[in-house]
């Protein structure tokens, strides 16, 4: 119904913001990113989709357009809602949300509030190749996965996924380095590039 909402920020929360057209206030829930990219007074764009309920109809805004297709296709997985979508994009972003799903990296996006790991492995699941052409990296994370066929670097990629690290950013940093090297150096090597990307 509405494409886009344009006015003044007249109150920002937790979890939507009020945004003024004309003197009147629509109140709009919205991502954490959303919210903290916006002051109390400050003119906005937002990019929406409206939530037909049965008891109510709510307005969510994006800052782009690629927030708002993301947002989209997490509804369309099975037994993800606007509240746990908006969650996850509070929580990743829909570029980090496409490079967890590009890497099969279900444990970064059960990080999310209200995902638990059968929810997390099917959002992998249902939007594998779905958001390659809304995260710019994303395909990057795909190629580095494809490069990580030897059993040295597959080794420890699974030690650095144990140590915490993103099955994602581990994929990135192995595809940098030689394959050939023992494993014990490969991990030690990783560690010493994320940390000093951090």
């Amino acid at each position: 119904m509405f494409y886009s909402i344009t006015g003044t920020t007249a109150h920002i929360d937790a979890a939507f913001l009020a945004l003024d057209v004309g003197g009147v206030a629509f109140k709009v829930l919205a991502p954490r990113g959303v919210l903290n990219a916006l002051s109390v007074g400050e003119k906005a764009t937002l990019y929406t989709h409206m939530l037909v309920r049965d008891d109510a109809l709510e307005l969510c805004g994006f800052s782009d357009l690629h927030e708002l297709e993301t947002f989209r296709k997490l509804l369309g997985v099975t037994g993800v809602g606007a509240k746990v979508a908006l969650a996850i994009l509070s929580e990743l972003g829909g570029d980090k949300l496409a490079l967890s799903v590009a890497a099969s990296d279900a444990k970064s996006i059960q990080a999310s509030p209200g995902v638990g790991a059968k929810l997390a492995q099917r959002i992998v699941l249902e939007l594998k190749g779905k958001l390659e052409d809304f995260g710019g990296t994303a395909a990057d994370v795909a190629n580095a996965m494809g490069q990580i066929s030897s059993s040295n670097s597959g080794e420890a990629l699974e030690a650095l996924c144990a140590l915490g690290y993103s099955r994602a950013q581990s994929a990135q940093v192995l595809a940098t380095l030689d394959a050939n090297q023992a494993v014990d150096t490969l991990i030690r090597q990783s560690l010493q590039i994320i940390m000093k990307a951090s």
